[in-house]
């Protein structure tokens, strides 16, 4: 190499290095402060976390509760269909329905007829006429009555004639006595 080139080389970086400031060591400063509110942002999201989850649960516990009354109501009804399926069963029995029809006074008929819809309305059968229904039966004469049944039915008929009189006795002003009660 030159030796004209290498000083030139050098004194360049002398007056560099001469205006350059000198460096000292700085203290570093205290991470508490940047870990601060970190720690407090999480701890909010935890509190926040904590505090929907038991909103939750509690939500859950009354969902519970509300089913297992729906449930019960829900058995309820089932009992009360079922009962009312087994009255409604009983009263299409074939001896109930009978029993009801002799009660309005219907008799059983001996032939059958129906209208056939189909072959424009015709009568499919023969038409007769039920036989009358059979008289009630006459209540039966007691031979004597005892004398505790006559006194009975004595006291009975009294009974029933003093109800009577009440029923039809007229409130007027003359009957009234003090505090609108009635006098006999």
């Amino acid at each position: 190499m030159n030796m004209a080139t290498a000083t030139v080389r050098t004194r360049p970086q002398r007056e560099v290095e001469s205006h350059r400031p000198s460096l000292r060591l700085v203290a570093a400063r205290p991470l508490t402060a940047a870990r601060l509110p970190f720690a407090l942002f999480i701890g909010a999201i935890l509190s926040a976390g904590l505090v929907a989850l038991l909103l939750l649960h509690t939500m859950a516990a009354q969902d519970a509760f509300r089913l297992q009354a729906l449930q019960k109501a829900s058995a309820a009804l089932d009992d009360t269909e079922e009962q009312l399926a087994v009255a409604n069963q009983q009263q299409e029995a074939p001896a109930a329905l009978g029993a009801r029809a002799r009660a309005l006074g219907m008799v059983p008929t001996g032939s059958i007829a129906y209208v056939d819809l189909h072959h424009h309305g015709k009568v499919v059968g023969v038409v007769q006429a039920a036989a009358p229904p059979p008289p009630p039966p006459a209540p039966s004469a007691s031979p004597s009555p005892s004398p505790s049944a006559s006194a009975a039915t004595k006291s009975a008929q009294a009974n029933k004639k003093a109800a009577k009189t009440t029923t039809n006795r007229r409130v007027t002003p003359a009957h009234r006595g003090r505090g609108g009660r009635l006098t006999p």
